[in-house]
């Protein structure tokens, strides 16, 4: 079994999906009025965005998601 995640990955994680949610339906709402503060709030999607990618590239290099690594039960030679 791959080892846990690290609390740093998993605030990672919380924060920038609660950043992405919050940032891309301020920019809905505020494009319905219409307002250039819509334009502000996606580009401000683009920096949780990124942190996501950064956080999900962290744990896949240190083995944190992915396949499991094959045991020798698993060969069948």
């Amino acid at each position: 079994m791959n080892s846990p995640v690290t609390p740093y990955v998993l605030a990672g994680r919380i924060l920038s999906i609660i950043g992405m949610g919050f940032t891309s339906a301020s920019a809905i709402l505020l494009a319905i009025i219409p307002s250039w503060w819509a334009a502000v709030a996606a580009a401000a999607f683009v920096p949780f965005f990124l942190l996501i990618v950064v956080v999900e590239k962290y744990s896949a290099k240190h083995g944190l998601i992915g396949p499991e690594p094959p045991t020798m039960l698993d060969d069948p030679d």
